[in-house]
């Protein structure tokens, strides 16, 4: 029985996605385009991943780990172009390159095909908006996309501290202010904890990041409770102290072993995404994988896949109230306080 495979697979520093196989095409042979790319402005390299599908004979999955069959044949013509208010001031032509880093799966492995730019990417100004539509000549047609630039220099983290104390324990949630970022529709946050190690007493100190993801929150909630100009997180300090024991584990138990802290050990990431990729994700359902979720959802026109933008901002934050004080009490897992700035990785 013949099957088909979507290669769906893009670099945007270490991002990858994927999604269903299951599309019902009528042709046998017939190729199907599959764009994924995310421009951020703040990233001084930006990707798009080009790929195919089309009907193949026997497993799909086998198939899938072979990269002629999945890439286009050469360099194909790809380029986007940059509108400012609407109107197209600036073409910007991809190059190709191979990243041999990936990890194995379904796709194809290490070695990997994207296109890339490392031309600035503008974000919107206080009189100016961006947008970017990407061109692709294929053999057989040419395919467009277009979508709006997310972020703008107001995009900041507006609070100075996060507030682990054990005091508030079972109350109300602790508040985390930033301001928001132009054409954005969803937040992804996370919080990395950062400290060092010091196993034994005559052993170096290694740093150890615990990462956090605190949630996802949607613009439509966030304007409806904000503080100021400003939108509202919260998170809840008990959730921190479950993820670190969880992260530590047994190491509890090595006897002599030492950790630091600093006044600045936590960094919060903030994810701004825009409206195409609020609805390839949560609309699409990617978390059914390859062989799962909607095989008519597609945000391409005559093909498959998303183009979308993002802006990502982080700042190392105070470790706020009792947080410090509080740690070093817990014996167990040898806290010191160092003070001083942020723990180098």
């Amino acid at each position: 029985m013949k099957k088909i495979y979507l290669l769906l697979c893009l670099l945007y520093a270490t991002l990858f996605f994927s999604c269903s196989t299951d599309i019902d095409l009528y042709a046998d042979y017939k190729q199907v385009p599959i764009i994924y790319g995310l421009l951020d402005a703040t990233s001084d390299t930006n990707f798009v991943r080009i790929a195919r599908a089309f009907y193949v004979e026997g497993d799909a999955y086998q198939s899938a780990t072979n990269p002629d069959s999945s890439n286009y044949p050469g360099k194909l013509d790809a380029r986007i172009i940059e509108y400012r208010d609407g109107d197209s001031i600036r073409e910007i032509v991809l190059d190709t390159i191979t990243i041999h880093n990936k990890e194995q799966g379904i796709f194809y492995a290490p070695d990997q095909k994207l296109y890339y730019t490392t031309e600035p990417i503008n974000w919107n100004g206080a009189n100016n908006r961006y947008s970017y539509q990407l061109k692709v000549v294929l053999p057989e047609r040419t395919l467009t996309t277009k979508t709006d630039v997310v972020g703008n220099s107001q995009f900041d983290i507006q609070s100075l501290a996060v507030n682990f104390s054990k005091e508030y324990f079972g109350m109300v949630p602790r508040r985390f202010l930033f301001y928001p970022a132009t054409n954005a529709t969803f937040y992804d946050v996370s919080m990395r904890f950062t400290f060092l190690e010091q196993r034994t007493p005559d052993g170096d100190s290694v740093p150890r990041t615990m990462i956090w993801d605190v949630g996802t929150f949607f613009e439509s909630y966030l304007s409806t409770n904000m503080d100021g100009e400003a939108f509202v997180f919260t998170y809840r300090p008990e959730t921190f102290y479950e993820k670190l024991e969880e992260f530590i584990g047994d190491d509890t138990n090595v006897v002599g072993l030492r950790r630091y802290i600093d006044d600045y050990s936590v960094e919060v990431t903030i994810a701004a995404g825009g409206e195409k990729l609020r609805q390839y994700i949560y609309e699409n359902d990617p978390s059914n994988g390859f062989v799962g979720g909607d095989n008519e959802f597609t945000l391409i026109d005559d093909g498959y896949g998303v183009f979308s933008s993002r802006m990502t901002i982080k700042r190392y934050v105070r470790l706020g109230g009792e947080t410090v004080p509080d740690l070093v009490k817990e014996r167990k897992w040898g806290f010191k306080f160092i003070g001083g700035e942020p723990i180098e990785m």
